[in-house]
């Protein structure tokens, strides 16, 4: 980012004066530095895709807004401590150059989330850790889901490109023009499914949006049917060669969940997946609406009962994903 853009940004901020800048007019993902009224830096993208809310620090406040003008929304990051600016200029730096790598607002959007992760990741990190099982599962499930089911029905690249649930969206899979698919990896004997916050199952009016919910039990080398997490990805990993898709995707996305493919660990944890539904999130579906929460009220975990849900279940064909060529899915074993 260095050019005379970030030398006007960097006068405002000296300065403190209120002031926005374009980054670059001809990227795919607009974004915006300057200052805001009180002349603290500010940074964001403008998008027609839903963001996720990204963690940082107490140093920056991270606001997520939808413009009433066009339905677009805004990931505004300020800065609060002016002792950090030389830094958070640098976060932001390295985000444009980042995404000025990328062809596409959904792949911009993904990598903006992605650079903010990896500073995250970089600062608070311990230099080593690993992923809880629950963790585990859960990545188990978004690959399976993903590259087993969803990539049947489109393009790889259309997959891995809607894959936004390590960069902390608020749903796993937001296919551009497309549905939202959410995903919950559950023992296959539990009953009910854990929805981490009101935006999870919010979406604007003309959008649709789904649950899979996966069973995948613990099990051992030997279970019949059983995958492990490295297995699945070598699947992944052939299917976006085969399809000309940079494997760098995949791997910004590790990355963004603190998941080192290379750690024996892994090896030897096997899920056996047992079943897989869809439920489409529509009319009498139960669920808590952000607009209808009393005010100061946010970020609301809750359950929901399986049972209470069996009346919205679908087929995958029913969701309306981008058409491709129907294609064979390889017997996936490790």
């Amino acid at each position: 980012m260095s050019n005379p853009v970030e030398d006007l940004w960097l006068r405002a901020i000296e300065q403190r004066l209120p002031k926005t800048l374009e980054v670059d007019p001809d990227l795919e993902l607009r974004l915006v530095c300057g200052t805001d009224q009180a002349g603290q830096p500010m940074f964001c993208s403008i998008s027609s895709l839903k963001p996720g809310i990204p963690e940082l620090s107490d140093a920056v406040d991270v606001a997520r807004t939808q413009r009433s003008i066009d339905g677009h929304w805004v990931l505004l990051l300020t800065l609060k401590a002016p002792k950090f600016t030389d830094v958070f200029v640098r976060l932001c730096a390295h985000i444009v150059d980042r995404v000025s790598g990328t062809s596409s607002e959904a792949q911009g959007l993904a990598t903006f989330m992605a650079s903010v992760e990896e500073w995250r990741t970089l600062l608070k990190a311990p230099p080593s850790q690993r992923l809880s099982l629950e963790a585990a599962r859960g990545l188990f499930g978004e690959l399976l889901i993903g590259f087993s089911n969803l990539a049947l029905e489109c393009t790889v690249g259309d997959v891995i490109d809607a894959w936004h649930g390590p960069f902390q969206s608020d749903q796993d899979f937001q296919f551009p023009g497309g549905p939202l698919v959410e995903i919950k990896t559950i023992h296959s004997g539990t009953r009910r499914i854990q929805i981490s916050s009101e935006n999870q199952l919010n979406r604007l009016p003309n959008q649709r949006l789904f649950v899979c919910v996966v069973a995948a039990d613990d099990a051992v080398a030997d279970t019949p049917g059983a995958l492990t997490i490295p297995g699945l990805l070598d699947h992944a990993d052939r299917l976006l060669q085969e399809s000309g898709v940079p494997q760098s995707e995949l791997a910004r996305r590790l990355d963004a969940v603190c998941f080192d493919r290379y750690d024996e660990a892994y090896e030897d944890m096997y899920f056996l997946p047992t079943r897989h539904q869809f439920l489409e999130v529509k009319g009498a579906f139960p669920r808590l609406e952000p607009s209808k929460l009393p005010n100061g009220v946010s970020r609301v975990s809750y359950f929901l009962n399986l049972a209470d849900l069996a009346p919205f279940e679908c087929s995958i064909s029913e969701l309306g994903l981008p058409p491709t060529e129907p294609k064979a899915s390889p017997n996936e074993s490790r």
